[in-house]
């Protein structure tokens, strides 16, 4: 599975703070792929921490989709905002979640991260999650 980028944004890591214990980082940037393990049934966000390089990116959105065995299991959306190009890595916190509960919910999801400017796609990555029993 390959991560993807695109010459205007890059996307560093995913910091996970799940209540109660301590927050965890996920590569993103020079990854060969995205791999996240979260218990089952506990609240979390994340934050996702990012780079704008050579132009200003308006009106930057986030879509989630998560399936398992094909279907879709949940979509969120974000919007993240406009900023303009800097050295300096920009963070944005998601709301917070929960994962679902119970041995029948535990197991593999296929999930993707889509970013757009307005309707333009900018890139879409791939990647796994994996609830765990607590």
């Amino acid at each position: 599975m390959t991560v993807f980028t695109h010459p205007d944004l890059q996307i560093i890591k995913i910091v996970i703070n799940i209540n109660g214990k301590e927050p965890f980082e996920v590569p993103v940037k020079d990854a060969d792929s995205i791999d996240v393990k979260i218990p089952g049934g506990v609240k979390y966000h994340m934050t996702l921490h990012f780079q704008v390089k050579n132009k200003k990116l308006e009106d930057i959105r986030y879509i989630q989709v998560v399936k398992k065995a094909g279907i879709t299991i949940r979509t969120r959306e974000l919007e993240i905002g406009t900023y303009e190009p800097s050295d300096e890595t920009y963070s944005k916190d998601f709301p917070e979640d929960e994962t679902p509960s119970g041995w029948l919910t535990r197991g593999n999801y296929n999930c993707a991260s889509t970013y757009y400017t307005g309707q333009d796609e900018l890139f879409k990555n791939d990647w796994n999650l994996e609830i765990v029993a607590k």
